[in-house]
C-alpha cells in the first residue's frame, strides 16, 4: 500500500481502533489513567516520529497534532509555559524537515496522485488539502502538473469522474442497469462533482468511453 493512502479516514479509525483498545485495557485493571507526560524536546520527537512512522503529514497538520498533545499536557502539567512548548515544537519540526520526514511538497504530490486516482473531484481534493495547511494555489498547480501527465490534459475533472464511477459501477459501468439515474447524479454530487460533469460522465455509453479516454489503463467493452 502507498503510503500516501492512509488518509485522515485511516487516521481516524486507527484512533477508533486505539482507543477501544485502551479502554478495553481500562476497564479489566481499573486502574487510574497516567497523566500526559510533561514537555520535553525528546518527547516531541520521540512522539513525533512515531506518528509521522505511521501517518504522511505536512508541516501544519503534524504541527497541529503535536499542539494538541502541549494543551493537554499544558493543562495538567500548570507549571509548563504553553510559549516555550510550542518553541520546541517549531525546532522539532525543522528537525524532521532537515530529516525529510516532512516534506510538504512531496507531500503535495503524493496527496493528490493518491486522490486523483481514488477518483475525487477538484473542489473535494482542494478542501481536504487546505484543511491540512497546504497552500490553495499550490494545490491547484499540482493538480494540474498531475492531470497533465496522468490524463493528457491541464484539466481532469471528467477523467477523475470516469474512475468515480468505475469504482461505484454507476452509468456505463452498471452492466445489469441496478442504479436508479438520480441516485447515481446524487452519489456524485456527494462526492463534489458538479451536475454537469456527473451528467455527462453517466450519459456516455461503453463505446464512447473507450473512444474518448482510449489513454486510460481500464475497459469496460
Amino acid at each position: 500500500m502507498d503510503m500516501f493512502d492512509k488518509t485522515e479516514q485511516d487516521e481516524k479509525q486507527d484512533k477508533g481502533r486505539r482507543a477501544k483498545n485502551k479502554g478495553a485495557k481500562d476497564r479489566q485493571t481499573r486502574k487510574t489513567p497516567k497523566p500526559p507526560k510533561k514537555i520535553t524536546a525528546k518527547y516531541l520527537y520521540n512522539s513525533g516520529l512515531a506518528y509521522l512512522q505511521r501517518f504522511p503529514a505536512s508541516t501544519a497538520h503534524f504541527k497541529s497534532v503535536m499542539e494538541r498533545k502541549i494543551n493537554k499536557s499544558c493543562r495538567h502539567h500548570e507549571d509548563q509555559v504553553k510559549e516555550d512548548c510550542l518553541l520546541l515544537l517549531d525546532e522539532t519540526a525543522v528537525k524532521f524537515q532537515q530529516l525529510g520526514l516532512l516534506d510538504d511538497d512531496a507531500y503535495l504530490q503524493g496527496m493528490v496522485t493518491s486522490y486523483r486516482r481514488k477518483g475525487l473531484p477538484s473542489r473535494q481534493i482542494e478542501m481536504r488539502l487546505t484543511q491540512k495547511g497546504l497552500n490553495k494555489d499550490n494545490i491547484k498547480k499540482q493538480l494540474k502538473t498531475f492531470d497533465l501527465e496522468e490524463f493528457q490534459t491541464d484539466d481532469g475533472e471528467l477523467q477523475a469522474a470516469l474512475i468515480f464511477i468505475r469504482k461505484k459501477r454507476l452509468g456505463a459501468f452498471d452492466k445489469i442497469g441496478r442504479k436508479d439515474p438520480e441516485k447515481s447524479l446524487a452519489s456524485m454530487a456527494r462526492a463534489g462533482y458538479s451536475y454537469m460533469i456527473a451528467k455527462k460522465i453517466l450519459d456516455m455509453s461503453a463505446e464512447e468511453i473507450e473512444r474518448q479516454f482510449p489513454h486510460l489503463s481500464f475497459s469496460i467493452l
